[in-house]
């Protein structure tokens, strides 16, 4: 039998796991390969397990090599202890670059912006292990996986090798024992059922000889002198189970801690920054941790079996003496309220067959709720680690609770994209696909769609190209054109062509009558763009009264009168949050366009409402306002009525004008009691006042 340890070089656990099994007689006959990529600590994590061999009299073979293709060729076992990217920079780079955004931390190596991109570096080289697993390791080679983290590194491995692996950590064992000490009981008395999620699993039963035994943990809520897991304790209370990782580990995955500030972070005692003093610890005491290590005077100390299951499932599968042990798997209907394919933590039957997982079925709702919280991150974090995808990074750390209650998406994005660069400058990462700066969505695709759209020219047919890529383009496009009743048609083809990053624009002119009284289409087609058709319907004649909808409900009623040189104009705009911006049509407002003729110059004017102290107004474009109006409102709770009275003269139109063209856009804050907001037009579009061939006819000759 071959065992292979790959990082070797974390010497006080790989010594913990290595007395592990070599105290079981039957699995001392074996080869022991110690694999890491740091020369010294591979050295002295030989010499280490050389000594242990000696010192006990065993058969044991212990090899050395930096290779871990050669480590793991002919292995049964591999048990993966690996830290990608180590403390520096990989830690302080997690740590330091969300503590700018005002982000803090805890452990951050299973959630959050931490084990995101703790995941991303890791999950490349686990997955390079599993593959080697698959090609070189003996028949049946298992996978036993120690590193963090572990839900997101077991489901990469699950999806893209799908080698038999289990995830191991002994947060059920440790909190276990400690719950026997909370309630008071011995702990070879006490029994219990554990699932869901690493680091985020429940004690769904805790007993003692068949008894309930939560109500000596609810009696500790009492305890006014309690100091020790106060988050754990606070979300029992809240949940009504114990979960299993530690409260400094809890209170980075739930938005109730950290994010309320220092009299939260006190009152539950949590230690920001914790991950990043235990590692200088270790490292500041690393000289004499070698000492002790190696042995003073020739001996090593030889531990007694820790709780690890590591060696309990070996000796299992190779004496098939049954053993139950927890172990992060992939969810085959196990706990069925989480998702398929997910890495669950639940109890699993390890013997000579192998590691079967049990049937848990559905865990209470609220405890799925949390879990679920954490499921979703680590499915985004490994579908960008396997897909390259950048968008699923800003997505994964998005759907972080502590991350989401405590920065802006704009602050999520820009963290990003500054810890990427920086794991890439350190050559932890490799490329990702890219975005369009700033969003969710790949850059191909959508950063460099070729956009041609048909407009009305004041001297015939425009065609824009919008070239947002980094290429020169050149395309093809057809340009049909018919009347609205289907008459007069024509076919173009014209070759436009738009610079890397610019807008081009081709001018036609319009070879068959095109009339906007009576409407005409021009259908826009072309190979790899997005192409955007023209429609003019014929003009809508409007004799006195009109009504604009919003979202399929009433947005606007209006009413015009032209009698003698003034033209009169009752409005109802149903908003019930008027607010002004800085400038007149950033707020609550109404927009009007006036035309004497298809072929004149439009005047923009600005209606805005009354709001506390200021006046209703109307202005120009400029601001200023119109010449010789006469306004009036009336305020309501959801909606507000203005007549106003303007000369004619003062919108372009001559004093007796019966007939002129006219848009109308409104702005609405919120419209109705339980809509909100947007922008209606008279024309059904929001660029039409660029050209008089939308505007409505309004003829007083009818009124």
């Amino acid at each position: 039998m071959k065992i292979t340890l790959i990082g070797a070089g974390s010497v006080v656990f790989a010594k913990t796991l290595l007395c592990d099994i070599l105290q079981f007689p039957e699995l001392t006959d074996c080869t022991i390969a110690l694999m890491d990529i740091d020369p010294a600590r591979l050295k002295i994590a030989e010499a280490i397990a050389k000594k242990i061999v000696s010192q006990l009299r065993l058969p044991t073979r212990i090899e050395a090599t930096l290779d871990a293709r050669r480590a793991i060729r002919d292995a049964n076992y591999v048990i993966c202890m690996i830290q990608v990217g180590g403390y520096e920079p990989g830690t302080v780079l997690d740590f330091e670059i969300p503590k700018k955004y005002g982000l803090r931390q805890t452990i951050g190596d299973t959630l959050g912006v931490g084990g995101v991109f703790r995941g991303l570096r890791t999950i490349p080289v686990i997955n390079q292990l599993a593959e080697h697993i698959a090609s070189v390791g003996a028949p049946g080679c298992m996978l036993l996986n120690y590193t963090n983290p572990m839900a997101m590194c077991c489901w990469a491995v699950d999806r893209s090798v799908g080698i038999p692996h289990v995830g191991l950590c002994h947060s059920v064992q440790s909190t276990s024992q400690r719950l026997a000490g909370y309630a008071g009981l011995p702990y070879e008395d006490v029994s219990y059922l554990v699932a869901g999620v690493n680091h985020m699993a429940f004690f769904l039963r805790f007993e003692f000889k068949g008894q309930d035994a939560y109500p000596l943990l609810f009696q500790k809520l009492e305890d006014k002198g309690l100091s020790e897991d106060r988050v754990r304790f606070e979300m029992m209370r809240r949940t009504g189970y114990f979960v299993t990782e530690s409260s400094e580990h809890q209170s980075e995955y739930l938005p109730y801690f950290i994010h309320h500030g220092e009299k939260v972070v006190n009152e539950f005692g949590i230690p920001l920054d914790e991950y990043l003093r235990r590692c200088q610890g270790v490292m500041d005491s690393w000289q004499s941790t070698e000492k002790q290590l190696l042995g003073q005077g020739g001996n090593i100390e030889i531990p007694a079996q820790t709780h690890e299951y590591g060696s309990f499932i070996i000796h299992s599968r190779e004496t098939g003496i049954p053993r139950v042990i927890y172990g992060n798997v992939p969810n085959r209907g196990m706990i069925t309220n989480l998702p398929e394919g997910s890495c669950v933590e639940v109890p699993c039957l390890v013997d000579s067959s192998g590691l079967q997982p049990t049937h848990v079925g559905a865990l209470p709702l609220q405890l799925a709720m949390l879990c679920q919280s954490n499921v979703s991150v680590q499915g985004l974090a490994v579908e960008a680690a396997l897909t390259h995808k950048r968008e699923h990074i800003y997505h994964a750390v998005m759907a972080d609770p502590h991350t989401a209650a405590t920065l802006t998406l704009d602050q999520i994005w820009k963290m990003c994209d500054e810890l990427l660069a920086a794991h890439q400058t350190a050559g932890l990462l490799g490329e990702f696909s890219s975005v369009v700066p700033g969003t969710g969505r790949p850059y191909a695709g959508l950063g460099d769609r070729i956009i041609a759209r048909a407009s009305q020219g004041v001297d015939g047919l425009s065609i824009s190209l919008t070239n947002p890529g980094k290429k020169p383009a050149k395309v093809k496009l057809t340009a049909c054109l018919e009347n609205w009743d289907g008459s007069l048609r024509k076919r173009i083809v014209v070759t436009c062509e738009a610079g890397a990053g610019k807008t081009s624009e081709t001018r036609l002119p319009l070879p068959v009558p095109m009339d906007s009284s009576t409407g005409f289409r021009v259908a826009l087609t072309g190979t790899g763009v997005l192409a955007i058709d023209l429609a003019v319907p014929p003009r809508r004649v409007i004799s006195e009264m009109f009504e604009l909808q919003l979202d399929g409900n009433p947005a606007v009623k209006g009413v015009i009168q032209g009698g003698g040189d003034r033209l009169k104009m009752e409005l109802r705009v149903n908003d019930s949050d008027v607010r002004h911006g800085k400038l007149p049509w950033s707020g609550s407002c109404v927009e009007m366009f006036f035309a004497a003729t298809g072929s004149s110059p439009s005047l923009q004017v600005i209606l805005v409402p009354a709001l506390g102290r200021r006046a209703t107004r109307i202005v120009n474009a400029d601001g200023q306002p119109v010449a010789g109006a006469v306004l009036k409102q009336k305020s309501g709770r959801t909606a507000y009525i203005i007549e106003l009275s303007i000369p004619k003269k003062s919108l372009r139109l001559a004093p007796d004008a019966k007939t002129f063209l006219f848009d109308l856009y409104s702005y609405l804050n919120a419209h109705g009691e339980a809509h909100s907001g947007g922008r209606t037009s008279l024309s059904g579009r929001f660029e039409a006042h660029l050209s008089t061939a939308f505007y409505s006819l309004v003829d007083l000759n009818q009124s």
